[in-house]
């Protein structure tokens, strides 16, 4: 009997200049939201409604019972119909909230409370209340739980790196969410008004004109790096802007989600949506959506005009997933959908490893996933992790430059999943 079977990559024949969309296209809310209990990385929360409960905007459907995971709340107004078990987008079994959309959006209010008065507990607390999934601490394995406020920083990083081989998305932080985003900064500067403000962008001409612009009189200075250059790790973007290996004295902030703190803290209003790229040969309407927590996959497809696709990948080319079901909720956290036709996906099948070293070579970890791939392949998972396995940190750099077209990320995600 299989213990587990790996997940296969999904390789593109070359490489190809990421586009920017500067378009917005807006997500109608359907009549019928889901809305899964499981943060990424099996973090679960247990419903706080039932069966035929009217619930409101702003609503909690769902609380954790480990206090560092985010609360999930009803993007609508509505009735509770169903607690059931749906398979997300991924494949796993999940817990999920149904809720027929009334379309009234009538909301619940929310208590108010004044910031720059908290001590920094209760700040923090107000954060998580947010309920903003953190994507970017893979080495910590935070990912899916709340951002990470330290109470004193020497160094603050905003990390605005989320570039795909088919897209840029960091462009809607410096057009759409413009304003809030230079409130964030300022809440930044009231929270460490001492510390040294960097913001971490993609290469590219479109981002490094539209950043130097955001950023002229705030004082955050401006790092732009290549865009295969895959920094999703706050460790490794810390240790290369800074030097802090340790990260005692920095706090990397995940700027996609900084609008919306700003929203939280300084409005109390939480953000119920997420822009990400939509796009692949098989999208009609290529761009950022605006898309409500609750939404399934198929509704966007049908607002974009998606039509036969070879394969669907959740997040980007190098470290995205492949997408098991489209009837699932969108993850909150997930930044691209990408809709392949068949002839961007390589016809080349996995053959066996050939020991180049190509992996090694371009892995920001100095690990060596040919070795850690073999180790999972025997289920060896112990030897996995003697051999560092676990600071692998998902880039997917190694699959990408494999001429033999290994899975590697993959079977290292599988690892986890395992060890977990």
């Amino acid at each position: 009997m299989k213990l587990f079977s790996v997940s296969k990559a999904v390789h593109v024949p070359k490489f190809k200049p990421a586009e920017h969309f500067s378009n917005i296209v807006e997500v109608d809310a359907p009549k019928n939201m889901v809305y899964s209990l499981s943060q990424q990385h099996n973090l679960k929360c247990v419903p706080t409604v039932k069966r035929g409960d009217r619930v409101l905007v702003n609503q909690i459907l769902g609380e954790g019972e480990n206090n560092s995971v985010v609360p999930v709340y009803s993007s609508v107004s509505g009735t509770v119909k169903q607690i059931t078990t749906k398979v997300d987008l991924l494949g796993n079994k999940v817990d999920v909230v149904l809720v027929e959309n009334d379309e009234l959006y009538e909301k619940m209010p929310r208590d108010t409370f004044n910031y720059e008065t908290m001590d920094f507990k209760a700040l923090q607390d107000a954060i998580k209340q947010l309920g903003l999934i953190e994507t970017q601490n893979l080495s910590n394995r935070k990912r899916g739980m709340q951002l990470s406020f330290k109470e004193k920083a020497k160094n603050v990083l905003l990390n605005a790196q989320e570039s795909g081989l088919y897209g840029q998305v960091d462009g809607y932080l410096y057009e759409t969410e413009k304003e809030d985003f230079l409130r964030g900064i300022d809440l930044l500067k009231h929270l460490y008004p001492e510390a040294n403000i960097t913001l971490l962008s993609t290469a590219d001409a479109d981002s490094v004109i539209g950043f130097t612009d955001l950023l002229k009189n705030t004082g955050v200075r401006l790092i732009s790096k290549l865009p295969t250059q895959f920094y999703h790790d706050m460790n490794l973007a810390s240790r290369d802007v800074f030097g802090d290996f340790a990260m005692k004295d920095t706090v990397v902030i995940d700027a996609f989600l900084l609008p919306a703190v700003a929203r939280g803290l300084m409005d109390n209003r939480l953000t119920h949506y997420q822009l990400m790229l939509v796009n692949g040969e098989a999208v009609a309407t290529p761009g950022i959506y605006k898309v409500l927590s609750g939404t399934t996959l198929d509704v966007v497809m049908e607002k974009a005009g998606v039509t036969d696709p070879f394969r669907i990948v959740a997040g980007n080319i190098l470290s995205g997933d492949a997408v098991f079901s489209t009837d699932a909720p969108i993850n909150r956290g997930i930044r691209e959908i990408l809709f392949l036709k068949e002839n961007e996906v390589s016809k080349e099948e996995e053959v066996n490893c050939i020991k180049c070293g190509r992996c090694a070579d371009v892995c920001p970890m100095g690990l060596h996933p040919y070795e850690l791939n073999a180790l999972v392949i025997m289920r060896d998972f112990e030897s996995f992790y003697e051999n560092r396995g676990g600071m692998c940190v998902e880039c997917g750099r190694c699959s990408y430059v494999c001429p033999s077209k290994r899975h590697l990320l993959q079977s290292f995600k599988t690892a986890k999943k395992v060890k977990r």
